[in-house]
């Protein structure tokens, strides 16, 4: 609908010029301050006020206007909606007609002129606006009605016509309507081409539709105009149409005034086949025709605006008093740094300032009206209501201290309150005025004075060091207790005294003249001086700075301190120094001084022994230069370690000035210079020791670990020494750590027999044997052949035991299986329910035969054993060539042989055997089956199989002329029901075009169910036609490119697709081959993409989503919707014929669908399934070989 697009930049634009009146009343108002100043405000007021009320009465008239607009806008397309429903329906009837006669020639393709003339005479008369109308088939005009007049256009071809080839392979290619025009006929008048495509239904089922031709129909345009009422002189309407071809508000205007499409108009777009024409309107006289109330309304509202004048004035210069009198007030509470607030005589606030909001985190419009008790705690809120009495009952001011909480961020101050109360002019109470100042920071710094007074007082009282201070005449002022210790007087007589005072003359004539040269110099002076205390002398280390005040110089400050200590500790460094220089010069291990980088400070004489280079040589070096090249990446990590004040010790190899290596232990330390102290101690002589004892262990450790017995060697108590892997594995002990433990609490079991035999080895005895049964504690049984033997120490005495043991346990579990073996086959031989027989291979005779073999024979065991085996074949070379075949292969499986029993009857055999060995020797064990009654059964089978092949090469050949008849009935049958369904169509359509208006609305309800149902039952034969030619037709398996074959179909569903705003993906599709037939394929897609169109029609928005996904052997096909699902219990019922879970009412369809796909995906080697839930949507799977 077009009808309302036009209003909007008329209402912008006057919007647009009340929003400018408002700017240029702001431009006055400006304006007039700046050249009248204060004493023109009420007058600019007054002005304000005249034009806002003549804005609001254009605001108010602008609406009025645009009301009457609006319904002369609906009055306008209420009509144009009715002549647009008159146009469609009067094309739409022409074009019913077309149809119906399209449909007459799809059931009479073969129709002849007269046959078409006398069809095409009911529809072109003058109760239509059809013109002519002619048939081509195969795009060659050939029919024609009316002949006269036309015979012109008789053979002309529209694949080759300069104009009009182009719309005509339009609708043939596009199988749809189009129409064409309006346009000039030669003939004379204007005319609209409406040209139809025809296919006819395939003779045979699976076939294509068939391209028959055109039907070309000419409508009078001015007929039309007619018809649809836009000649009507009374319609009070100007009219316009444009959209040549079908091109919509894009095309040329064929009827009526360009110019009413960019005039306010309204339009209306008219549906026709493949596309829309667009219809403008107007009234004939134009819109907005002013009345006269709009005008006594403008009357009203100019005596309103002089009368509103000139009271704002007066308001204005009443106020203006006042208002610079609160700006001024208001001014100066915004400004100053400290809370006030106002309070009425029951505690609620008045007003406050921007730093009292701050205290409740509120605006002052918030805090208006309400009291303490709406912001701060009861109790908090009850102290202040305490001190607003007490100020109002004191009657002027009252101050306190409180803390306080900032609600803004939370910060806490202490304020200093002063409160006093507000009285009117007759004395009586208004409230409590109260002004707040923090004083947090105040008493901080007080505070902080205090504290720094008492860590200075405890830091000069605990000081031993004595701390005092003088004026320029030398009085001692300040004095710590250490001060009073060194002068052996108490502080009182101290203070207030000089030097002359406490120290004989010349002492304090030193001292006084120190105190004089450092107030001249102004610098501060440390020096040592001798100080006598108690009868002795001490040296003390004494410093003196000037007393500055205000920079000003006022006395002098000393600290004396005695070093006598430190002086002692120095001779004892030095005596140590000489100490340690003689360790180190005659030390034979080496030791080196080095820095925190690792450079050699000094050496001692051992070390540049053991490398080669004198002291002078080696200073100066880094570790890196005396040690072997693998060593490099070692001294960082050792150097972070010694770094860490930790002690280091490690073997490194090193290097000798000659290039000559060495192995040495060393030792190192950070010393508390922070230089680095290294020991170095040569162990090449130990190493090669050790490495000598290490070789034999090794060696002797290694023999014993891969010894092929079970060894162990233990000391004198029983303890592990080492132990073979042999050993390990017999006794059960992988993974166990067991030496160093004792062998008796390894096994606690171990029989006092057996300790006695471990004493008598160490006592030096070898002791022996061959065979020996030991229980183990978890209730096992070993058999051990062992030896013990005592081993000897270096002394000669013997220092433990050497066990050798060899498990033969499975060696004597062997024999005895063995035995119970021969036993057990022997029995379940004499059971066996077949024939065995046992002869020697060199010469056949038979050495026994179990009970089986008596009974099939008819001998006894005791008449068979020597016999000859050949003695019971039916031909006796038979067993020479079974013989052949078994010395050559080893065994013989499922051999037919012919037999004889011993008194001659002949029976079938099959025969299994092979090669065994037999008291040393070789010969045949042979099974054998009686098999005579099977082979009797077997040719009873084969000719029952042979007659029933027979029946089913009869029934098939029944069941292929049915089939040929089953199809060649579906398609009469389908034939002959679509031929009356589309006369039906045809003509019921025609009886509701032509005769609508004689029918009440009942006979239309009923006409509209004939055309739905005859819809419905073309659709459902259709896929009946479907559904039964999948059944008969033979499904090609090839490789189906499968992503190629989606996005197919999905563009055949393209337009629903759009209409329905349904968002579709689709992924995991490339490269996915599968062996499936392409049309029936594409058939179950189009299904199942009409399924999920069809039942999220309510999903917002729907979605669709397929997926891909491959196997070994098969391809797996996901296509989930989000539409209304359904309960899994009806899951196999879904896939039935003609089984619905909806309403056809609610969901229309046939019930075939997803029959349809279930029989493709049978054919074609694949199946489907799927899953889900009421309200989930739901997922179809397609599984198809690869």
């Amino acid at each position: 609908m077009g009808g309302s697009g036009s209003r909007l930049p008329q209402e912008m634009q006057t919007y647009s010029r009340r929003f400018h009146t408002a700017g240029y009343v702001r431009v006055i108002l400006a304006t007039g301050y700046r050249f009248f100043g204060e004493k023109a405000r009420p007058w600019l007021f007054a002005l304000l006020a005249v034009l806002l009320v003549l804005a609001t009465e254009q605001v108010v008239e602008h609406f009025a206007r645009q009301s009457d607009l609006e319904q002369e806008r609906n009055d306008v397309l209420n009509r144009l909606s009715t002549l647009r429903a008159r146009l469609e329906g009067v094309i739409n009837a022409n074009l019913f007609l077309v149809h119906g006669l399209t449909a007459v020639i799809e059931n009479r393709p073969d129709i002849d002129q007269a046959g078409f003339s006398a069809i095409a005479s009911n529809l072109v008369d003058e109760r239509h606006a059809l013109r002519n109308i002619a048939a081509a088939p195969d795009m060659v005009i050939s029919l024609m009605y009316p002949l006269q007049g036309n015979e012109a256009a008789l053979g002309l071809d529209f694949r080759t016509h300069p104009t009009q080839r182009e719309s005509a392979l339009r609708a043939r290619d596009s199988g749809k309507t189009v129409i064409a025009g309006p346009l000039s006929l030669q003939q004379g008048g204007i005319a609209i081409i409406v040209r139809k495509p025809l296919f006819l239904v395939p003779a045979q089922s699976g076939g294509k539709r068939h391209f028959w031709g055109l039907v070309s129909a000419v409508i009078d345009a001015e007929t039309l105009y007619r018809m649809a009422g836009l000649r009507d002189p009374d319609l009070g309407l100007r009219l316009a149409l444009r959209g040549t071809d079908g091109t919509g508000s894009h095309g040329p205007v064929f009827f009526g005034d360009a110019k009413l499409f960019g005039n306010q108009s309204v339009t209306l777009d008219i549906t026709l086949p493949g596309g829309s024409w667009q219809m403008a309107a107007t009234p004939v006289d134009g819109w907005e025709q002013v009345g006269m109330s709009i005008i006594l309304f403008r009357l009203m509202g100019l005596l309103t605006a002089l009368a509103a004048g000139i009271m704002v004035n007066r308001l204005v210069r009443d106020s203006q008093a006042l208002v610079s009198h609160s700006a001024k007030l208001r001014a100066l509470l915004n400004t100053i740094p400290d809370m006030i607030w106002l309070k009425d005589a029951h505690g609620v606030y008045l007003t406050c300032n921007p730093r009292f909001e701050q205290l409740f985190g509120a605006r002052e419009v918030d805090i208006r009206g309400k009291t303490d008790h709406d912001f701060v705690p009861a109790d908090l809120a009850d102290f202040f209501r305490e001190k607003d009495l007490a100020a109002i009952t004191a009657g002027g001011p009252s101050t306190n201290e409180e803390w306080v909480t900032f609600a803004s961020d939370g910060h806490r101050e202490l304020l200093e309150t002063i409160k006093t109360p507000v009285y009117d002019n007759k004395g009586d109470v208004l409230g409590v005025l109260g002004i707040a100042r923090n004083i947090t920071e105040r008493q901080r710094q007080e505070e902080e004075m205090k504290r720094l007074h008492a860590t200075l007082h405890a830091l000069v009282e605990g000081s031993t060091d004595a701390i005092f201070v003088k004026d320029r005449e030398g009085r001692y002022v300040v004095g710590n207790q250490a001060t009073a210790t060194l002068l052996g007087r108490p502080m009182a007589e101290i203070l207030g005294a000089d030097d002359c005072n406490l120290f004989p003359a010349e002492v304090a004539e030193s001292f006084q003249s120190d105190d004089r040269r450092v107030m001249q110099r102004g610098a501060t002076e440390t020096y040592e001086e001798a100080v006598v205390v108690e009868g002795k002398t001490l040296p003390y280390l004494t410093t003196k700075g000037p007393l500055l005040i205000d920079g000003k110089v006022e006395g002098v400050f000393g600290i004396a301190r005695d070093i006598s200590p430190l002086k002692q500790s120095e001779i004892a460094v030095r005596e140590s120094e000489a100490r340690y220089r003689t360790l180190f010069e005659y030390a034979p291990d080496g030791i080196v001084i080095a820095d925190q980088e690792s450079y050699y400070l000094d050496a001692n004489p051992a070390i540049c022994r053991m490398l080669g280079y004198n002291r002078e040589e080696l200073i100066g070096l880094h570790a890196s230069d005396i040690v072997v090249a693998a060593e490099l990446t070692n001294i960082v990590p050792a150097l972070e370690v010694i770094k860490g004040k930790k002690d280091y010790q490690r073997e490194w190899q090193f290097r000798r000035k000659d290039g000559s290596t060495f192995v040495a232990e060393v030792i190192a330390t950070t010393m508390p210079d922070g230089n680095l102290l290294g020991v170095i101690r040569d162990i090449t002589e130990r190493k090669q020791a050790e490495a000598a004892l290490q070789e034999s262990e090794t060696r002797l450790r290694l023999f014993i670990e891969h010894a092929p017995a079970a060894l162990a060697m233990f000391d004198r108590e029983m303890r592990y020494l080492v132990v073979s892997r042999r050993w390990l594995t017999d006794y059960s002990l992988e993974g166990s750590n067991i030496l160093g433990r004792s062998h008796y609490e390894i096994f606690p079991e171990i029989s006092e027999r057996w300790k006695t035999v471990h004493r008598r080895g160490l006592a030096g005895e070898v002791v022996r044997a061959d065979e020996d049964r030991f229980e183990r504690g978890d209730g096992t049984v070993q058999w051990l052949c062992w030896e013990v033997r005592p081993w000897h120490a270096a002394d000669g005495a013997v220092g433990g035991i050497v066990i050798f043991s060899e498990d033969i346990t499975e060696r004597k579990q062997a024999e005895q299986v063995l035995q119970e073996s021969e036993a057990r086959y022997r029995s379940l031989l004499e059971m066996a329910p077949f024939p065995a027989v046992l002869s020697r291979l060199r010469d056949g005779i038979l050495l026994y035969g179990n009970h089986r073999a008596e009974i099939q024979y008819g001998i006894s065991r005791e008449q068979g054993i020597g016999q000859p085996a050949d003695r019971f074949y039916q031909n006796p070379a038979q067993r020479d060539r079974f013989i052949e075949h078994l010395r050559k292969d080893g065994r013989v499986d499922d051999l037919e042989v012919g037999m004889v029993t011993m008194d001659g009857r002949p029976f079938l055999a099959l025969v299994s055997a092979s090669i065994v060995n037999f008291e040393h020797e070789p010969a045949v064990f042979a099974a054998i089956n009686d098999i005579t009654a099977r082979k009797r059964m077997e040719d009873d089978i084969r000719q029952l199989n042979d007659e029933l092949e027979e029946r089913v090469r009869q029934r098939t050949a029944e069941l292929d002329t049915a089939n040929q008849e089953l199809e060649t009935f579906t398609y009469s049958v389908s034939h002959d029901l679509k031929a009356p369904l589309r006369g039906i169509d045809g003509y019921s359509r025609l009886l509701l075009e032509q005769y609508q208006t004689l029918l009440d609305e009942e006979g239309r309800l009923f006409l509209n169910n004939v055309r739905h149902g005859v819809e419905q039952m073309s659709l459902l034969i259709e896929d009946l036609l479907v559904y039964s030619r999948m059944e008969r037709r033979s499904l090609t398996g090839q490789s189906v490119d499968l992503a190629r074959l989606v996005v197919g179909v999905l563009d055949e569903r393209r337009k629903d697709i759009e209409a329905r705003g349904m968002i579709v993906e689709a992924q995991g599709l490339q490269e996915l081959p599968v062996r499936a037939d392409p049309e029936g394929l594409a058939m179950v897609l189009r299904n199942l993409v009409d399924n999920a169109l069809k039942f999220t029609r309510d999903s917002k928005p729907p979605t669709l989503t397929i997926r891909g996904t491959a196997s070994e052997k098969s391809v797996i096909l996901k296509l989930h919707d989000n539409g209304i699902g359904f309960d899994m219990q009806f899951h196999d019922r879904i896939f039935d014929i003609f089984q619905r879970l909806q309403r056809v009412e609610d969901y229309p369809g046939t019930g075939v669908g997803l029959a349809i796909v279930r029989k493709a995906m049978q054919r074609m080697g694949g199946r489907v399934w799927a899953e889900s839930a009421p309200g989930q949507g739901a997922t179809f799977y397609l599984e198809l070989p690869r």
